[in-house]
């Protein structure tokens, strides 16, 4: 009885916040749309807190699945037409800037409570902001960190320098040491980022310059030439190897040490291989790597006629509690800093959200598009000789990311 009580108080504090926004102006009751992109446990999850916001509110949510290729455009497309889903469920933030710009997205920071401001990370909160405004509520994050074959190498290394001289010792006719897609931008920006480079740079109001790129900047000299150091001077990282080679080697076990993100662990366990997840590790002088992140979470339509409604359901899914339930269905890596000490107990969870800490979330204006080209074609020259010329190959990819 006490505790149907206490239950009952719970729900009852929790529809009070959600109904702050009340005073909006519209009725509940209505009915949503949600479009999604999830798939498997991460779509059952989200299904799964439609049907809990449905007995609790009375407000039916019908959620759609879309594929990420198709939603952004076809919002972009249909929300100014009334044609588009109320709220928008698993878009990359760095997906956001079109749609931002092209006014589909409604500012969230109306409805966002201090609460949930205050217990996001500042990532994630970094990453959802769009020309000074907050265009969604994150939920999750995700991007790449250190994963170790514990049954390879028992005792992980404490700095970069001691992963390399590991790296070479496991480095033989059976196994490797070391390896990730070096060429990817994506995971290369590791070292861009960490020995000083950047994508683009920010103006005294936080925002991103994108006349300001950073991949020819000493610090990013000093990083590609750090990678380049993977192959030729400690021979860890033979001509050829892309995601999928390094991944398989994972896999097979006989690969002691990736740099991959959480979606891969899954494929690893499987695979009955014992792992362990970490930052990469400081170099000697303290230095801390830090790479690309990502985040996701929920978008709400300018043109939706049931924001009320909309923002509810949303504060809903990226409540405290859903994103732990999420993290333990699906080993997603919640934006809520409750939410990851809540999952402290799950090893593979908290390894990467360590290693996120010292992340980028991606630049999420349009033309972060320009950017991808250019620099896997510029990591692939550098990697591709012992004599390729780094200066010149990243000035030539800087002003391809410019159109000049």
């Amino acid at each position: 009885m006490v505790q149907g009580w206490k239950e009952t108080m719970t729900l009852r504090k929790i529809m009070i916040a959600l109904l702050a926004t009340a005073s909006f102006g519209l009725a509940l009751g209505q009915g949503l749309t949600v479009w999604t992109t999830f798939g498997d446990e991460t779509l059952q999850w989200l299904e799964g807190e439609a049907a809990s916001f449905t007995a609790a509110f009375g407000v039916p949510v019908n959620v759609v699945k879309l594929d990420l290729g198709e939603l952004p455009a076809t919002v972009l497309r249909a929300a100014p037409q009334g044609e588009a889903a109320d709220l928008f469920v698993g878009v990359p933030h760095d997906q956001i800037g079109a749609m931002a710009d092209g006014g589909v997205l409604a500012d969230m920071s109306v409805y966002a409570t201090p609460g949930y401001l205050a217990d996001l990370s500042e990532q994630a909160r970094l990453a959802y902001t769009f020309a000074g405004k907050l265009f969604g509520l994150p939920m999750f994050v995700e991007g790449p960190a250190l994963i170790v074959n514990t049954d390879l190498v028992p005792t992980p290394p404490s700095t970069y320098e001691e992963l390399i001289a590991v790296a070479q010792e496991l480095t033989t006719a059976d196994t490797f040491g070391f390896m990730f897609a070096a060429t990817d931008p994506y995971f290369g920006y590791l070292y861009i980022r960490t020995f000083g480079g950047y994508v683009f740079g920010r103006d005294a109001d936080g925002s991103l310059n994108p006349r300001d790129v950073g991949l020819n900047s000493e610090g990013a000299i000093r990083g590609a030439q750090a990678l380049k150091d993977l192959r030729y001077a400690y021979e860890l990282l033979p001509a050829g190897v892309d995601y999928d080679i390094a991944n398989g080697l994972f896999v097979d076990g006989s690969l002691a040490m990736i740099f991959n993100g959480p979606w891969a662990t899954s494929q690893y366990a499987n695979a009955g291989v014992s792992f362990a997840v970490m930052p990469v590790p400081p170099m000697a002088d303290g230095t801390e790597f830090g790479a690309f992140m990502g985040v996701q979470g929920v978008l709400m339509n300018q043109f939706s006629e049931n924001k009320v409604d909309a923002a509810n359901f949303a504060k809903w899914i990226t409540r405290s509690d859903a994103q732990v339930s999420m993290a333990l269905l699906s080993a997603r890596i919640p934006a809520s800093e409750s939410a990851l000490v809540a999952v402290s107990d799950d090893p593979v969870i908290q390894g990467f959200g360590t290693a996120l800490l010292t992340a980028e979330p991606m630049p999420n204006i349009p033309e972060m598009g320009q950017y991808w080209g250019p620099a896997n074609n510029a990591l692939d020259v550098i990697l591709a000789s012992p004599d390729s010329d780094i200066v010149a190959t990243l000035n030539r990819a800087v002003q391809e990311i410019l159109g000049e």
